[in-house]
């Protein structure tokens, strides 16, 4: 939604099994205009593989409001 595209590339693909089977692609990779600090802390929170980075709403609150800061 930042970017205004898919966090993913789907291409012609089954769109869950482009969830399941390709990496994101990397915010910075999609639009130049989103600050590399709150990049960061974007491209960490679509990490679903082989672990959510983030535990909680309130640990990616705290690394958003630390990115903006």
């Amino acid at each position: 939604m930042v970017t205004g595209y898919s966090p993913r590339n789907l291409q012609a693909q089954d769109p869950f099994l482009a969830v399941l089977q390709n990496d994101v692609v990397p915010v910075g990779d999609r639009t130049s205009a989103i600050p590399q600090p709150l990049a960061t802390v974007i491209d960490r929170a679509l990490i679903d593989n082989p672990d959510i980075y983030y535990k909680s709403a309130a640990v990616f609150k705290q690394a958003l409001l630390n990115s903006i800061s």
